[in-house]
Parts: C-alpha cells; structure tokens; sequence
C-alpha cells in the first residue's frame, strides 16, 4: 500500500520541486545577493559516525542519513514555499549560517516557538517540509517501516535518528537558542519558517536578549533606511566548547552578521555588518563596510581569501 507520505513526494516531483536539503542552494539563490551564495567558508565538520553497527540489518538503508554530507545546503521550506537558505553542519549539529532577504517594510511577526525539524536531514527520502517533532517521528516511523527498519535496535529508533541529524530541543543546556535569522525580520509565514532548529545555534542569553536584540533591531528599522532590498547573511564562529561532554552541539565563539543594502536596480547602496563574542559580557562590533568584517572573521575562522560573503557588495567610494 502506498502511504500518503509517498504520494505527496510524487506530487512534489511532478511539480518539478525538490527537496530542501540538497548539494547546493539551487532552489533558493534568491537568498543571496546577485544569486550568489557565500564561498570558501569550508570548515564544517564530517557527518558523525555510527560506532556501533553490529547485528544491524540493511544499515546503509535505514541509517542512511549517518552517510550524510556535510555540510548540508537546506532551502528553508515551510509549506510549498523557500523562504531562506541555511548551510548547516552535521559535525557540531548547527547552522554555520543562514542567509535570507529582509522584509524592510513587514511589520515584523512570529508565531509560537522554534519548534521545527528538518526530516529530510534524518532519511532525504522523507518529506521536504519543515516539521515539528511529532509529524517528523512519525514521518521516521513510516519510513522504518517501509524499509523494514526494525526498532528493536535503538539506533533505529525515532528519537534516536532524529537527535543524531540535527539538534534536539533539550540538547542546548543553559544556553538559549539563538536564531540566526530571526523572526522579527520577516512577517506571517515567512517568520514562522524562521521556527526550525536548523536555524538557531546554542547562544548565551544574556547576548541573546541584550546587545544581540538590539543590533537586529537596528538592522531592521535604522540599517535598511533608504533601501529597496536588503540581504543579510547571519553566521556562527564555530569554537572548541560544547554544550556537554558528549560533543553533540557545538557552541560558538562568535556570532556574526553581514548586510548588504541595494536600490531598485539591484545596486549596492553601501554594506556593513557586526561580530559579537557569545558571552554574557558581550559587546557588539559594528563595521561599516562587509570588507572589513570579511577581514576579522577570515581570522577568526582561519579561512582563506577565498571566504566571500557577498561576492561583489561594497562599500561605493
């Protein structure tokens, strides 16, 4: 019997729509400035490795994600629409950034909490939907079923495959979950695609509700003043510190934003952005031009000059 699951992916097919996590950004390029997505930041760390496969049955099918590349390029997909573009690492199980076009003139909104998964991070066979935790256990419950993925072994389990792909909600310890592109840039249903654990990495709270709050804020109603669009690409400096001893989720160092602002011809207008340390006593650089930011964090995550964010916004002289 097909399941409605299957069907629904088969319409998304005929539709000539693909799944959100892919190998590149194709479906959603809208989200950069000239289409262009960020290049060089190559410092993602390998997908984690099941060690214990013995006794398991069909392994290569029914842990299929435990293969998976990363980094992962995820289309932010809520319903039938792409709304922002999120380069995610399976390593340290957090967004390294997420890239997205500003709603300038939306009155800002959210809806409820971050409460989305991304199921097609646990099995790409499953739908390309975001989903909260109760549609996404039983979106892996179908799958292990149709592929005789018995449950008796625990790495098959629900929760079990779903931690191992992303972050869960009670992997963040003390820590906030800091979004990286946040709710109150966008409006209606755009702001609740911005919901999903794919999006938020572990951020002190103090930096979350204070100067981080605040240089969103800024961005959103002083920043944009005078232009038509604004792209935005907000990232994490990944760090040595995780939220326990597990290692299961990375805590960064940094968290950092880049903005590039054009007319109605697509033209940069001018750039900018900001790097904060993810501290309680955190203080939040703003630099005036995205050359300059470019230069701190190819120092802070010792990349190359190959690391671009914007490919070709500046500062006009």
């Amino acid at each position: 019997m097909v399941t409605l699951s299957l069907l629904s992916l088969g319409l998304l097919s005929l539709l000539g729509v693909r799944g959100e996590v892919a190998p590149n950004f194709d479906n959603c390029k809208a989200s950069f400035f000239k289409m262009t997505p960020v290049s060089g930041l190559n410092i993602a760390l390998p997908t984690p490795i099941e060690p214990d496969t013995q006794g398991l049955v069909n392994p290569a099918k029914c842990l299929s994600a435990y293969n998976a590349a990363s980094p992962a390029y995820i289309c932010q997909r809520n319903g039938n629409n792409y709304y922002f573009a999120t380069l995610y690492d399976h390593g340290r199980r957090i967004p390294l950034y997420s890239a997205y076009e500003m709603d300038i003139e939306g009155v800002p909104g959210r809806e409820g909490s971050i409460v989305y998964y991304e199921p097609q991070l646990v099995h790409p066979d499953l739908p390309p939907q975001q989903m909260d935790k109760k549609g996404s256990l039983s979106e892996i419950k179908k799958y292990n079923q149709n592929n005789e993925c018995l449950e008796r072994s625990p790495q098959y389990r629900q929760n079990y495959k779903l931690g191992w792909s992303q972050a869960l909600d009670d992997n963040f310890g003390s820590y906030d979950r800091g979004h990286l592109n946040p709710a109150g840039h966008h409006k209606e249903d755009a702001s609740k695609a911005t919901m999903t654990h794919t999006n938020v990495a572990p951020q002190d709270g103090k930096m979350n509700k204070g100067p981080w709050n605040r240089y969103e804020t800024r961005l959103k109603d002083v920043l944009s003043a005078g232009c038509s669009k604004m792209y935005v690409v907000t990232g994490v400096v990944p760090s040595s510190t995780w939220v326990d001893q597990n290692k299961r989720v990375n805590v960064p160092s940094h968290y950092w934003n880049a903005y590039c602002c054009t007319d109605n011809n697509d033209k940069p207008l001018r750039s900018g952005g900001a790097l904060g340390p993810n501290t309680a006593l955190s203080v939040v650089t703003e630099y005036n031009s995205v050359t300059d930011l470019e230069t701190e964090l190819r120092r802070l995550l010792n990349v190359d000059n190959n690391f671009n964010i914007f490919n070709g916004c500046y500062r006009p002289t």
